[in-house]
C-alpha cells in the first residue's frame, strides 16, 4: 500500500494550473457565446418588429430606441440590464392608444459621470422626439431614473409608474438568498450551455431566486433571462449602472414630487424587497401601490397580462382626472399613424 500515493506537489500544481486554464477558456468561449447573442426584436400583432432608430446623446454615446404610434406619450425605461425589448410584452399593446417610445440604457460612462447621466439621457430623449408631457414608466434601476427624473422635471410628467422600484442600494436584506444563491443564479445562467442553463433556472424559479419566480410565467422571464437580458449584456455595464445609484439616495426626493404615481410590486421579489417599493409609495404624496400576484422581481415579464391591466386602470383613472384624451398628447411625425400592437 506505501506505493499507491497522491501526485507530489509538482504534480498537484499542475493539476491545478490544468483546472485554471480550462476555466478560462470555458469563461472565454461562454464570453463570446454571449457577445453573439442577439436579441429577439419586439413584434406586434401581425409579427412586424417596431422599427428602431439611433440617438447619440450630447456627450457621443449612441443608443437605440424605438417610437411609435400617436396620443398620449409613455416613455419607459428598462433596469440595469439595459435592453428596451424588456418591455416586449407591453411595447406593442400600449401601441394601440398611446404613443410609446423607449430607449435602451448607455453603455459607456465618462469619468466625472454620476447617476445622473442616466436622466440627462432621458432628458435628451424626449427633447429630440418633442415630446412635452408624458407619463415615465420605469423597472428597477429604471424606476430610480424616473423617480429622478420627476424630481428634476416635474414640469414634463402627466404621471409616474414605478414596476419593482428602487430608491436607494440597500444590503440590509442580505440574506442566503441574496449572498449565495443569487450569485450562483446569474453565473449558471450566463456561463452555462443553453439547455443546462435553463433547467437550473426552473429551479431558480422555484426557490425565487434573483430575478426569477415561480408564476404561470415562469418560462417566459427564463427566455428573456436567456435571450434578452442578462446574457446580452456584460455584468460589468449592468454593474456599472448600479454602482452610480449606490452613491445616490433618491429617498430624500420622493416629498417634493407632485406627479401622481402607480407603483407595481411583485410580492414575491426578494431582490428589490417589498418593504423598499411600500416605502417609496408611501413618501409619494400621490401614489397608488398595486401588487402582482404570484410575481418577483420581473412581473411586467412573467405575468404581461395583470400587469398591463393595473397599467391600463391607472391610465384610464388618470386621463379621466387630467381631462379628455388627446389634450396632453404628441403626434409622432415619423410613425404618426402606427397603432396596432400584440400583447403576449
Amino acid at each position: 500500500m506505501s506505493g499507491l500515493r497522491g501526485p507530489g506537489l509538482p504534480g498537484k500544481f499542475a493539476i491545478g494550473a490544468l483546472a485554471g486554464l480550462t476555466g478560462v477558456a470555458w469563461w472565454w468561449a461562454m464570453t463570446r457565446r454571449n457577445t453573439a447573442l442577439v436579441r429577439p426584436p419586439i413584434r406586434d400583432a401581425s409579427g412586424k418588429a417596431l422599427p428602431a432608430a439611433t440617438i447619440e446623446y450630447s456627450d457621443g454615446e449612441t443608443v437605440e430606441y424605438v417610437d411609435v404610434a400617436s396620443g398620449d406619450a409613455l416613455v419607459w425605461v428598462p433596469g440595469a440590464d439595459g435592453p428596451k425589448e424588456t418591455f416586449r410584452y407591453q411595447l406593442p399593446r400600449f401601441a394601440r392608444s398611446h404613443r410609446v417610445v423607449c430607449a435602451d440604457l448607455r453603455r459607456e460612462f465618462a469619468a466625472d459621470h454620476g447617476f445622473d447621466r442616466l436622466v440627462d439621457d432621458v432628458a435628451e430623449l424626449v427633447d429630440a422626439r418633442n415630446l412635452d408631457r408624458f407619463v415615465l414608466i420605469g423597472t428597477s434601476l429604471g424606476s430610480a431614473i424616473s423617480l429622478r427624473f420627476a424630481s428634476r422635471f416635474p414640469e414634463r410628467l402627466r404621471g409616474l409608474v414605478l414596476c419593482n422600484p428602487v430608491a436607494r442600494v440597500s444590503y440590509d436584506h442580505v440574506g442566503l438568498n441574496r449572498a449565495v444563491l443569487t450569485p450562483l443564479a446569474m453565473a449558471t445562467t450566463r456561463y452555462l450551455p443553453t439547455n443546462l442553463a435553463r433547467e437550473l433556472a426552473r429551479s431558480w424559479s422555484r426557490l425565487g431566486v434573483w430575478i426569477f419566480d415561480d408564476s404561470p410565467g415562469r418560462e417566459a422571464l427564463i427566455e428573456y433571462a436567456l435571450f434578452t437580458g442578462p446574457r446580452t449584456v456584460p455584468p460589468s455595464v449592468s454593474d456599472r449602472r448600479v454602482g452610480h445609484l449606490r452613491k445616490f439616495d433618491i429617498l430624500t426626493d420622493l416629498g417634493g414630487i407632485t406627479a401622481p404615481a402607480l407603483v407595481v410590486k411583485g410580492p414575491h421579489d426578494v431582490y428589490c424587497p417589498v418593504d423598499w417599493a411600500m416605502e417609496i409609495a408611501e413618501l409619494l404624496p400621490d401614489a397608488e401601490y398595486v401588487p402582482i400576484p404570484g410575481t418577483g422581481h420581473c412581473s411586467h415579464i412573467s405575468r404581461p397580462g395583470a400587469f398591463n391591466e393595473a397599467l391600463e386602470n391607472w391610465l384610464r383613472k388618470l386621463a379621466e382626472a387630467q381631462g379628455a384624451r388627446g389634450t396632453h398628447g404628441t403626434p409622432n411625425p415619423d410613425h404618426p399613424h402606427e397603432s396596432d400592437g400584440g400583447d403576449a
